[in-house]
């Protein structure tokens, strides 16, 4: 007997401190209430509080419920009866008839809304969302995402190796060489049949472009020297024709003299005229001749600079898209290594204390006028309408967007230390 009446006061007991914890809770959007106005045939009410913060009721409309305990809308009801008198003596009690739910999303089995219950903790919170889990739900087991990254990275290393042959190869044509160091330390993914081939597709493309580029440069070259040739006989013939025109410039004017004192006929003086200018002819065609040529050896002078610009333009250009490449084939290969990394370490499914110091709860919670982001522990107590925010922290070393120098220091020998038993796998 006894017994049984110290288990009815353990149970008063536990319903008055509900009673007191839902009595200091504070409403907002999506709470339910239950309110009940004893007398009155429309009550008792269930109603949830909308996005204005309010509830409507029969009688009275729209009451504000926001930011408010129970009991103290309880009061507004009772007063609101009496203000408006249709109830002399209103007695109005207001239960919490369901809790507005809380939210957890981020590094858990299952993330979304979720009841609440006074005296929850992340703790509990993270149970009801199917606990800790730093891969997301659907994703493949560890071991075959170990796999995929392994063949990723693979890939991304034989591609490496590939752009910086081309590199060295681009740099040895821009030399006018015809063959080129073969860059140490291939990747071990890359068999000596699979190197040899990559080197000598290389060096093949390097003689025919070299070949392919002193073949032009020659033609344009022979052109040239041809040109000269023809531009030295000309030059000799119109100076040999400069002098003809003279020596007979003197001639005329000399047989000029003689037809003045009698002693030469105008025939004789007319022929050598005509002569004159036949010779005169020949010179103005000389001098075209020469001014053609020298256009021509100019054409083809501008020419051979324009192949060489461009053919050295070429290969600046296509050098430093290679370096690009290279660059971000780089970064590609520190975010693969790292991811590979994280999921080594964090791939399976770990508690919080497998990973203590590596995770990160932040409760974002809405107060009446503005939020708050709340650092949190797996104790915190968790608030109606909180939102959750599971997630991993990268303070070993691993990729993190946006973040930098996460090599230096113990950061860097932890890294390699965790790659080695990531290539044992």
């Amino acid at each position: 007997m006894h017994a049984v009446l110290r288990g009815l006061v353990f149970i008063v007991a536990l319903l008055g401190a509900d009673a007191s914890r839902a009595d200091g809770y504070v409403l907002d959007t999506g709470d339910m209430v239950r309110v009940t106005v004893f007398g009155e045939a429309a009550y008792p009410l269930e109603v949830v509080i909308d996005d204005r913060g309010a509830i409507s009721l029969p009688l009275l409309g729209d009451v504000p419920a926001r930011g408010l305990t129970p009991v103290a809308l309880s009061k507004d009801i009772q007063r609101a009866f009496k203000e408006r008198k249709l109830i002399l003596e209103p007695f109005v009690k207001v239960e919490i008839g369901q809790y507005r739910p809380f939210f957890i999303a981020g590094a858990v089995a299952h993330p979304g809304s979720y009841p609440f219950q006074p005296g929850i903790t992340v703790r509990h919170a993270l149970a009801l969302a199917g606990g800790f889990r730093p891969t997301t739900a659907g994703e493949s087991v560890p071991a075959f995402k170990i796999a995929d990254l392994r063949s990723e990275r693979a890939n991304l290393t034989i591609e490496e190796y590939r752009l910086k042959v081309r590199l060295a190869r681009l740099r040895a044509e821009s030399r006018q060489e015809k063959s080129f160091s073969v860059p140490a330390d291939p990747p071990v993914e890359l068999g000596e049949l699979v190197i040899a081939d990559i080197v000598a597709s290389e060096q093949a493309q390097l003689r025919a472009r070299l070949s392919a580029f002193q073949d032009e440069v020659s033609f344009i070259e022979a052109s040239l020297s041809r040109l000269k040739k023809e531009a030295d006989m000309v030059a000799e013939a119109r100076e040999e024709r400069e002098k003809a025109v003279k020596n007979q410039l003197e001639e005329l004017n000399s047989i000029r003299t003689l037809r003045q004192k009698g002693l030469m006929t105008n025939s004789n003086v007319l022929a050598l005229e005509r002569a004159h200018n036949n010779y005169r002819v020949d010179l103005a065609q000389a001098e075209l001749q020469q001014t053609r040529v020298e256009q021509e050896m100019l054409n083809l002078e501008s020419e051979l600079r324009r192949k060489r610009q461009t053919h050295e333009s070429e290969l600046i250009a296509n050098i430093q898209d290679t370096q690009v490449a290279l660059a971000k084939l780089a970064s590609q290969l520190r975010y693969i290594t790292d991811k590979l990394l994280f999921v080594f370490e964090y791939g399976e499914h770990r508690t919080l204390e497998d990973l203590q110091g590596s995770v990160k709860i932040a409760i974002f919670r809405r107060g009446q006028k503005t939020g708050q982001d709340i650092l949190a522990d797996e104790n915190t107590e968790v608030k109606a309408g909180d939102v959750i925010e599971v997630s991993v922290v990268a303070n070993k070393g691993f990729y993190a967007p946006g973040a930098s120098g996460t090599d230096a220091g113990s950061g860097k020998a932890d890294r390699s230390g965790h790659e080695a038993g990531v290539n044992g796998l």
